[in-house]
């Protein structure tokens, strides 16, 4: 159900975007609103250092970023196909940058790199059965390694869990909603140890927090 929704908006995205490379983004964020105020690249180190990968990089604008501002070594993996192919279109140019099609946890159990940072915004940490997909990211990290996620607050005041598509339909998708105390328990069963939780607003600042903010390391 996901990968359909997602290769849809893909599609529609591709056929809207301008052909040929992109300029990089000046900044990461970590809530569906990139215009937001917000934190941005400092939460995964400062600098960001190592080989880093990020779970359902979609365009790839983010690693995008870090491999353009920090000088990373980075892999982005999708499991639509339709993401990677814009990731490499808009940023396939950038030295050191990767774009793979695969699932997410199957991918980290087959190559296992020793990654200093694992990141996913609103990707795979939350569109895949966490306690499969930890575990493998721990595996995945060298020690001392940092994983980050974002996704959907648990306490947020409107639930949808539709895909906005550009044509402004939507579509059902799949998530994986643990509550906060819940992804604790699911970090430290794959030894990951919790170093911040954060709870992000959007624009509407009424509306509550909207975004959830995990960063943790592996001892």
């Amino acid at each position: 159900m996901n990968i359909l929704a997602w290769q849809e908006h893909a599609r529609q995205r591709r056929a809207s975007e301008p052909p040929g490379p992109a300029k990089t983004p000046d900044r990461m964020y970590w809530t569906p609103h990139p215009d937001h105020a917000g934190p941005g690249a400092e939460i995964l180190g400062n600098p960001v250092s190592g080989l880093v990968i990020e779970l359902g990089c979609g365009p790839g604008h983010h690693l995008a970023h870090l491999v353009e501002a920090h000088g990373i070594t980075g892999v982005g993996v999708d499991i639509v196909t339709g993401q990677i192919e814009r990731a490499r279109t808009l940023y396939g140019y950038l030295p050191g940058i990767t774009f793979v099609t695969s699932d997410a946890t199957e991918f980290l159990r087959e190559h296992r790199e020793a990654y200093a940072v694992c990141y996913s915004v609103f990707g795979a940490v939350g569109l895949t059965p966490p306690d499969l997909l930890l575990s493998a990211i721990s595996a995945a990290l060298r020690p001392s390694g940092l994983l980050a996620f974002s996704v959907p607050h648990p306490s947020r005041r409107h639930r949808d869990n539709t895909l906005l598509l550009p044509s402004g339909d939507k579509v059902p998708i799949q998530r994986w909603e643990p509550a906060i105390p819940d992804w604790m328990t699911l970090l430290a069963a794959s030894d990951l140890e919790v170093d911040e939780v954060r709870h992000l607003t959007g624009p509407d600042l009424a509306d509550g927090p909207t975004t959830l903010l995990i960063v943790a390391h592996k001892p």
